[in-house]
């Protein structure tokens, strides 16, 4: 045995299996080692993957508790247009039925406004009134118009429209004449497109013969009176309103009741304009006479003291137009 131990070849083998199982030993606690670094590690990595999952369904929670929210808020929203669509509606429908009653009103108290103060039913008789009316001036007419007024004494209402020779106004009010508005534009078209075009136009005249004269007519006259129907054509039942609004704002409307009928044709002659005005004058008491001022006019200047001298023979005497007077309404047709 002795001998075997100090054998060479026995000690190096000896040796080399010592060093095997040192290496052996040694290496498979380096695996151990690692393997447990990689278990650390697989085990963050789960515990990571829990956090993420859980973060996850939380999140997906909250995103589902929006949806749900979001979906009420919706139904809520729709349900909130239906109700204000249906109260913007009963509104509309309100407002509708207010104005058809208003309107309804407004015609019942003209008609009976126009029954208790017609000219017909409060003229005293045999008062023999006369109101000379002139539409559409002024014009270079104007003032041969007021000199031959002037002669004989007589006062008239010119109803005037925005034309160039408003220069002329002055002179009317210094003379003793009243000034009504007629229109600015006297455009139908555009005046009876509406009632708020046609209160723009008025106040556009309105303002002009104020700007002029200092003076707020109140007295008016509708383009082509009250019973003009070629109104029809740009606003149905327009001379309706404007006939019970214009009252209500504090105006006085005059149509009339003899007419002179020098708007019939170009150039009616002087004799022509004389008959109409004084044949229709001695069948009544009171009359508002239509006449026009405008330069095409020259046979209405002929005629004026041919009927001035008939109608003071009539036993007329001449007055203006204000707003303390009501009548010569015309029947409305629009």
């Amino acid at each position: 045995m002795k001998n075997i131990s100090k054998n060479p070849v026995f000690i190096v083998t000896v040796v080399l299996f010592l060093v095997a199982l040192i290496c052996l030993t040694g290496g498979a606690g380096f695996l151990a080692v690692q393997n447990y670094k990689l278990q650390s590690r697989v085990v963050s990595a789960m515990a990571k993957v829990d956090d993420t999952n859980a973060l996850y369904d939380e999140m997906k929670a909250e995103n589902e508790a929006t949806q749900k929210e979001n979906a009420q808020l919706q139904k809520e929203n729709v349900d909130l247009k239906y109700k204000l669509e249906a109260s913007q509606k009963e509104v509309a429908d309100s407002k509708k039925l207010l104005d058809k009653v208003n309107t309804q009103k407004l015609i019942t108290a003209e008609k009976s406004l126009a029954v208790q103060n017609s000219p017909q039913a409060t003229v005293i008789p045999n008062s023999k009134v006369c109101y000379l009316t002139f539409d559409d001036g002024p014009s270079d007419r104007t003032l041969e118009i007021l000199d031959i007024l002037d002669d004989y004494n007589a006062k008239a209402t010119f109803f005037v429209i925005g034309s160039a020779k408003l220069q002329y106004l002055p002179k009317i009010v210094e003379k003793g004449h009243a000034i009504g508005l007629h229109s600015n534009t006297h455009n139908y078209a555009s005046i009876y497109k509406s009632t708020n075009a046609y209160f723009k136009d008025l106040n556009a005249l309105s303002d002009k013969v104020y700007n002029i004269t200092g003076i707020h007519s109140r007295v008016i006259r509708f383009p082509g009176g009250s019973s003009n129907g070629v109104s029809k054509k740009y606003n149905k039942g327009i001379m309706t309103r404007l006939t019970s609004q214009v009252q209500i704002k504090g105006y006085a409307y005059f149509d009339w009741n003899v007419d002179s009928t020098d708007a019939s044709a170009k150039n009616v002659p002087a004799k022509t304009i004389v008959n109409s005005v004084l044949n229709a004058a001695a069948k009544k008491n009171s009359i508002c006479v239509l006449m026009h001022d405008t330069s095409s006019k020259k046979t209405t200047v002929e005629a004026l003291p041919e009927i001035l001298k008939g109608l003071k023979k009539q036993g007329y005497r001449f007055e203006v137009l204000d707003e303390t007077v009501y009548g010569y309404h015309h029947t409305v047709r629009n």
